[in-house]
């Protein structure tokens, strides 16, 4: 019998653990070589920059060095890009992963977005700037006419044209909104007033009101001076009276004096 097997007769209790002990070390190695496929340990390379791409020569540029990509956002629109641009990534460019990681991609929309334009025509303008903005649309501007009612919507142009409510159309087309400034006082077609012909209106009125003036000037000192001759005229009679009582009185008093 060999020293092996006379080993194992006597400690096989012994000789079991130590077989578990080496495969379990064996187990564990393999396990880390399966690890180091399946996550490419020690194997990392670099982030290409592929901002300001287009997605098609972005996607070729990963692919060539390895790595997996999927895009992340497309729903939005920047004008600043060009439709279809990379506008970001993740991980950032020049970064260190490795080859299972994948490039998450920020790419601007097609196009901008559609929306149905409101009506908007006898809202007050600011109402209606503020509605605009508020669906989404980017370049909203606001001029005034001259028109009897003030601040009220009276026409929408799109990119220099009138559109009917309900048109679609894009967020990043120029919208004007014209409002009246209440300037015209009373709007009547058949009766055009020449400039000229108003301010001759407008001269002759001024006179009107300053004659008016001086004639209700004068009117009133007249009868200022009326009251204040009235008032002189009474004071002489009160002061004729008092004279009257006080001669009466003096003669009284002689008379008095002489019968003594």
């Amino acid at each position: 019998m060999s020293g092996f097997d006379r080993f194992r007769d006597r400690h096989p209790i012994l000789l079991n653990s130590a077989l578990m002990a080496l495969a379990l070390v064996a187990l564990g190695y393999i396990a880390l070589l399966f690890i180091d496929v399946f996550t490419s340990h020690g194997q990392q390379v670099q982030v290409p920059d592929v901002r300001n791409l287009p997605l098609e020569k972005a996607i070729d540029i990963l692919e060539d060095a390895g790595l997996r990509w999927e895009i992340s956002d497309s729903t939005t629109f920047y004008e600043n890009y060009k439709p279809g641009t990379v506008i970001d990534q993740d991980p950032k460019a020049k970064s260190y992963i490795k080859k299972i990681r994948i490039i998450y991609l920020n790419v601007n929309a097609m196009h901008a977005p559609i929306i149905a334009l409101p009506k908007l025509v006898d809202l007050p303008g600011r109402q209606g700037v503020a509605t605009l903005k508020a669906m989404g649309y980017k370049h909203v501007t606001m001029d005034s006419i001259p028109s009897e009612m003030s601040g009220l919507i009276l026409q929408v142009t799109v990119d220099g044209h009138n559109v009917a409510p309900g048109t679609p159309v894009s967020v990043n087309s120029k919208i004007k909104i014209t409002v009246g400034d209440g300037s015209i006082v009373d709007l009547n077609p058949e009766q055009i007033i020449d400039p000229e012909l108003m301010d001759s209106i407008d001269e002759a009125n001024y006179q009107d009101a300053q004659k008016n003036y001086e004639e209700e000037l004068k009117a009133a000192q007249a009868r200022a001076e009326q009251e204040r001759k009235a008032q002189a005229s009474e004071e002489k009679k009160d002061q004729k009276s008092d004279k009257d009582k006080k001669k009466e009185q003096d003669k009284k008093s002689d008379k008095d004096k002489k019968k003594n």
